[in-house]
C-alpha cells in the first residue's frame, strides 16, 4: 500500500508524491475510489466495518481505528479521479 499526496490526476493515471519520491499509478476501469472522513458514528448490528486488529496475549483483539463502510451518497459518488 502507498500513502501519499496526488500531484496530478487524470481518468486513468495518478502521480502520487510520498516520503521517498513520486510514482505514476495506473488506475484500471471500474476501480472504486473511497472517501475517508472523520465523523462521530454509532455502530449498530449489521453495519459493515473494517478494523485492523492486534491480538493481545490474553487472546482479546484490539484496534485503534475502525472504518465504517457505507454506500456512497449521490453527492460523493462518481466524482472522478483528479477533479
Amino acid at each position: 500500500m502507498t500513502n501519499g499526496t496526488v500531484q496530478k490526476g487524470a481518468s486513468s493515471t495518478l502521480v502520487v508524491r510520498y516520503q521517498d519520491g513520486s510514482q505514476a499509478i495506473s488506475i484500471p476501469a471500474g476501480v472504486q475510489v473511497v472517501l475517508v472522513a472523520k465523523e462521530a458514528v454509532t455502530l449498530s448490528a449489521g453495519d459493515t466495518i473494517y478494523a485492523a486488529t492486534e491480538k493481545l496475549p490474553d487472546g482479546m483483539l484490539t484496534t485503534n481505528k475502525i472504518l465504517q463502510i457505507v454506500a456512497a451518497s449521490t453527492s460523493n459518488a462518481r466524482r472522478g479521479v483528479g477533479k
